[in-house]
């Protein structure tokens, strides 16, 4: 090889190299982050008022997030004729599905609101006492989101089993104004 063809070779490295998304150079920094995690929750347990964060932001507000989580639940009519711990604030309806102690919160600490996630009929098995619930986040149009987390809201200590999980997928933007 001649050295006019290896001088031709270092320099068109060099170009390549310096052109963004070029092999070794370095990106732009990103407009947006985008992460996801899975929290397992086999074998933890949440007293009454625990939680566990599953983002926070902060001081970059969260654009938009998907959390799902697959915790321990109450057939509304098991709850009713056993007297489990069916509290104030746990509730059971056809977007809600059946009852759960673990609520998902959002908003800029201390300032968390609890989301209405939506039941996942499919992916739950109620019969066994896990079910499978869904919600985007934020739930209103542009409403300031920097943290997430899931609080046991009931009166008794939730333990969760083998399959339980909550998941969060989160679109981060510039900083708070």
């Amino acid at each position: 090889m001649s050295s006019v063809a290896v001088i031709a070779f270092f320099v068109f490295g060099i170009i390549f190299t310096g052109i963004h998304g070029g092999r070794g150079a370095p990106l732009p920094p990103p407009e947006e982050l985008q992460t996801t995690s899975t929290v397992p929750l086999e074998n933890l347990s949440l007293a009454p008022g625990d939680f566990i964060i599953l983002a926070d932001s902060t001081p970059v507000p969260i654009e938009s997030a998907h959390v799902s989580m697959n915790v321990p639940c109450q057939l509304a009519a098991t709850a009713a004729t056993e007297g489990s711990s069916v509290t104030t604030g746990t509730t059971s309806n056809a977007t809600q599905g059946p009852a759960t102690d673990i609520k998902i919160m959002a908003g800029i600490a201390p300032d968390l609101k609890p989301s209405l996630p939506e039941y996942i009929s499919g992916l739950s098995h109620p019969e066994n006492g896990k079910c499978t619930y869904h919600v985007q986040i934020p739930e209103v149009a542009g409403e300031p989101i920097t943290d997430i987390a899931i609080v046991n809201t009931g009166n008794q200590t939730v333990n969760f089993t083998s399959g339980n999980f909550a998941t969060i997928s989160t679109s981060t933007g510039g900083p708070l104004t």
